[in-house]
């Protein structure tokens, strides 16, 4: 059965950018923001939902806590290329969090990179032809020297979140046998050292009326970040969908946008363009974007595992001294 397309006014619009910056924020909280009930906000959301304006609610886990030593992104033109081989092939090398696909066969592919296999990284161009590469950002995380180690409190309420991002700390607090003052401090913890964020994943087909882009900006230098990321929130607040929550390369700037038209997108690159600091700008018109918690989850149970066998050998001495006694 066809989804009917749902029109969107400014308080829908107004709502999706406060779930796109955090999509755990309650009824109650977006409702003060808009001049809404929490009620009335529920009935939006739940209406975006159903209509697919909303594809999904979505956690992320930083790759760096989990293990993962450099960020890239890559714009393909895929030509005849499968997107389904392209990202087996960039699977060998590590792991896609996201990928954007883009009017004309253009794709955004986040990619997190084992640690390890750093210096195979040149070897991508050739090994995704037919596809074409036409930008390769890579950096190591600025947060590699001061990594956040993750604990296995920690590691449970992920593995909650990515089920469900928008669950409760109290449930939560119910499925790991914990309190909920602890996963509301371990969750506070996490989300300011950048380890979690929250977002929403919005379908460009059934935002009607509206077309989403994808701005990659490129700094002269990473000192400019900053300076740049203030001024497109303060001049395109109205317009900013999300920041992508990648490890982003030192001079590079992802943003999500959305607009009325295409005359406004290119007004919106031009201003972006003429910033201070700005060396170049791509826009891309996107068509549809997959986010993937596979690996997440595989690297969470591996290191539950470990934990736990790590456990049992330290319990294995003191079971062996209480069977002797």
């Amino acid at each position: 059965m066809q989804q009917q397309l749902q029109s969107l006014d400014e308080t829908d619009l107004k709502i999706i950018s406060i779930l796109s910056k955090d999509c755990r924020e309650s009824f109650m909280s977006i409702g003060n923001s808009v001049g809404l009930t929490s009620k009335s906000v529920k009935a939006r959301v739940d209406a975006m939902v159903s209509t697919g304006v909303i594809e999904k609610f979505v956690a992320k886990v930083n790759p760096v806590a989990l293990g993962y030593g450099l960020g890239c992104m890559l714009i393909v033109r895929e030509h005849a290329a499968q997107t389904d081989d392209i990202i087996r092939r960039l699977n060998l090398l590590g792991d896609v969090s996201i990928h954007s696909r883009c009017m004309g066969g253009v794709s955004a592919f986040c990619l997190a990179i084992k640690e390890g296999h750093e210096d195979k990284l040149e070897l991508l161009r050739d090994s995704l032809k037919p596809a074409t590469v036409h930008f390769m950002f890579t950096s190591a995380s600025e947060y590699q020297s001061n990594k956040h180690e993750l604990s296995e409190t920690d590691l449970k309420i992920i593995k909650c979140l990515l089920s469900n991002p928008r669950m409760e700390a109290i449930e939560i607090a119910k499925k790991i046998s914990a309190s909920a003052r602890t996963v509301n401090r371990r969750l506070t913890r996490m989300k300011d050292n950048n380890i979690l964020k929250f977002f929403i994943q919005c379908n460009p087909v059934s935002t009607l009326g509206y077309i989403q882009f994808v701005l990659v900006v490129n700094s002269v230098d990473r000192s400019f970040n900053n300076q740049i990321v203030e001024r497109i929130y303060g001049d395109l607040k109205e317009n900013i969908l999300c920041q992508p929550p990648i490890i982003d390369p030192d001079n590079i700037i992802t943003l999500i946008l959305f607009s009325k038209d295409i005359f406004t997108a290119d007004r919106i690159l031009k201003e972006v363009e003429s910033l201070t600091g700005v060396n170049r700008v791509e826009l891309f018109i996107l068509t549809g974007s997959n986010s993937y918690d596979e690996w997440e989850l595989r690297e969470i149970d591996r290191r539950l595992n470990s934990k736990l066998m790590r456990q049992k050998r330290e319990l294995e001495p003191i079971l062996k001294i209480s069977r002797t006694v």
